[in-house]
Parts: structure tokens; sequence; C-alpha cells
């Protein structure tokens, strides 16, 4: 079984990105790394968007881009606001519920 350390340089290689305050210590990763892909009208609105190459709403896209999403590296749990990301980070970081 590998070391924790290890783990979480692997989790980092994915694109998770840590963090560490007082007694938090949390792995975080957004939506666009884990499979939201947006296009964007000048005005920095969103245009069009797909999840893991499946058409969402645009309203579904801004709900996913404001999600916090998160391993809590003490007890590796996946927490985050939206459901959607927090089912993708799971199989991300090889997690089952």
């Amino acid at each position: 079984m590998k070391n924790v350390s290890e783990r979480i340089d692997e989790l980092e290689n994915q694109g998770f990105k840590r963090w560490q305050k007082g007694q938090f210590d949390r792995l975080y990763i957004n939506a666009d790394q884990l499979g939201l892909e947006c296009k964007y009208y000048k005005t920095g609105n969103i245009k069009s968007a797909l999840f893991n190459g499946d058409e969402i709403s645009n309203s579904e896209a801004y709900r996913m881009k404001a999600a916090k999403t998160y391993i809590d590296v003490k007890t590796g749990e996946v927490i985050s606001t939206n459901s959607t990301l927090r089912k993708a980070a799971m199989v991300l970081a090889g997690l089952s519920e």
C-alpha cells in the first residue's frame, strides 16, 4: 500500500492543488480539470458548455465553475457543492463511494 505522501503527490500530478491551514488539509480541483469545457462570448459569458463530451446548459456550467470540490486529506472523503463534480473527482482520484 502506498504511503499518504506518495498518494498526495499522485493526486497533485493529476491536477489537485493542496491547501493547508490550521486543522485543514485539503486537495482542491476545479471543474475544468474534471471535464468541463466552455466556449465564451467576447463579454466573458458562456456561449456553450460540455461536460465529459456531453452538452450541458450554460447555467449548469456556471454552477460547476462556482463549485468547491476537494478531498479532505485526513478523512479521504471527497466533498463538493456539485454532485456531478463529486462523482468525477472520485473517479479521477480512484476512490469509491
